[in-house]
C-alpha cells in the first residue's frame, strides 16, 4: 500500500543517516586519536610551530602592508586636504579681489556719473546763463541800433576778448589783426567786441594773389596768356563797387582797404572803417551768415593801431 511504502522509505533514510553519523563520529574519533599521536611526535610539533610562526609572519606582513597603505592614504588625504584648503583660500582671495575690483569700478562709475551729472548741470546752467545773456545782449544791441538817442553802446560790447590774458600780446596780431598761427599762437590775441573798423577775412579773392609755384609743364608759357596787373585792377574795381554798394547801406564808410598779400593768413583781407560804432555794429549783425562769391563771410571787429602797419603790401 502507498502509506506503508512511504514509511519504509523514511525508515531506510533514517537508518542511512544514523549510519553516516556513526561513521563520521568514528572517523572524527580516529582523527582525534591520530592527532593526539602526532602531537606526541617532536617533528609534528615543530611543523605546527613553524606553521604558526609562518601564519604570524604573514599576519604581521599583512598588518604592516595595511599600515603602510593606511599611512600612504593618510598622507595623500592630508596632501589633498591641504591642496583643497589652498585652492579654497586662492578662490576666496580671487573672489575677494573680484569683489574689490567690482566695488572700485562701481565707485569709480558712480563718481564718474556724479561728475558727468554735475558737468551736465553746470553746462545747462552755463547754457541758460549764456542764453539769457545773449538775449539781453541782443535786446540791448537792438535798442542801441534802433534808438539814436542812446549814445553809449551796451557795456558788454565794450569788452575785449583775449586768447591768453596771462601772456604778452602778439605783436603781429596787434599790428595787423592777423597771425599765421591762428588759434595755435601761444601769445595773446586781443579782439574787441565793438569797434568802428570791421575785418572781413579773405573777402577779395583773385588768382594773382595766390602764391605762385613754377611748374615745369607751364614754365615756358607765353607771357601774354597770363593775367596782368590791369586784369587785377579791373577785377578789384568791380569787387570794390559791389562791396561798397552793399556796405554803405549800414552807414558812412571812411576807409575801405584791401590787403594785397600772397601769404595765406593775410591774403584778400578787407578792412572797412565806419564813421561810428553804431554803423559798424549794424553792418556786423547784417553780414552774419551772408555769402559772397560762394564763400561765407567771416566778419569781426578790428582794433588796428595804424593803417600803415596793417596794410603792408606784398
Amino acid at each position: 500500500m502507498p502509506g506503508k511504502r512511504t514509511r519504509r522509505k523514511l525508515t531506510k533514510k533514517q537508518q542511512r543517516k544514523r549510519r553516516r553519523q556513526k561513521h563520521a563520529k568514528e572517523r572524527d574519533k580516529l582523527e582525534e586519536e591520530a592527532e593526539k599521536q602526532r602531537l606526541l611526535q617532536p617533528e609534528y610539533q615543530k611543523w605546527l610551530q613553524s606553521q604558526e610562526e609562518m601564519q604570524e609572519f604573514q599576519r604581521l606582513a599583512e598588518e604592516r602592508e595595511r599600515q603602510v597603505a593606511e599611512e600612504s592614504w593618510l598622507r595623500r588625504e592630508a596632501t589633498a586636504q591641504q591642496q583643497f584648503r589652498m585652492d579654497e583660500a586662492k578662490k576666496r582671495r580671487e573672489q575677494e579681489e573680484v569683489e574689490r575690483l567690482q566695488r572700485e569700478q562701481a565707485k569709480e562709475r558712480a563718481e564718474r556719473e556724479e561728475i558727468q551729472r554735475r558737468q551736465r548741470e553746470e553746462e545747462t546752467r552755463k547754457a541758460a546763463k549764456a542764453a539769457a545773456e545773449f538775449d539781453a545782449m541782443m535786446e540791448s544791441m537792438d535798442v542801441y541800433l534802433n534808438n539814436p538817442h542812446v549814445e553809449q553802446p551796451p557795456s558788454h560790447l565794450l569788452r575785449v576778448m583775449e586768447t591768453h590774458p596771462e601772456e604778452r600780446a602778439c605783436e603781429f596780431f596787434s599790428r595787423t589783426n592777423c597771425c599765421r598761427y591762428g588759434h595755435a599762437c601761444t601769445f595773446n590775441h586781443r579782439r574787441p567786441m565793438l569797434a568802428r573798423i570791421l575785418l572781413i577775412r579773405h573777402f577779395f579773392n583773385h588768382s594773382m594773389l595766390q602764391e605762385r609755384r613754377a611748374h615745369k609743364e607751364y614754365a615756358a608759357a607765353e607771357e601774354h596768356l597770363e593775367l596782368t596787373e590791369q586784369d587785377l585792377r579791373h577785377d578789384y574795381d568791380e569787387f570794390f563797387r559791389d562791396a561798397v554798394e552793399e556796405l554803405e547801406k549800414f552807414g558812412t564808410i571812411v576807409n575801405f582797404r584791401t590787403v594785397r598779400n600772397t601769404l595765406e593768413h593775410l591774403r584778400g583781407h578787407v578792412f572797412v572803417e565806419y564813421t561810428s560804432e553804431r554803423s559798424a555794429l549794424r553792418a556786423f549783425t547784417n553780414l552774419q551768415g551772408r555769402y559772397y562769391a560762394s564763400k561765407r563771410l567771416n566778419v569781426e571787429f578790428s582794433n588796428l593801431r595804424t593803417w600803415r602797419g596793417a596794410v603792408c603790401g606784398t
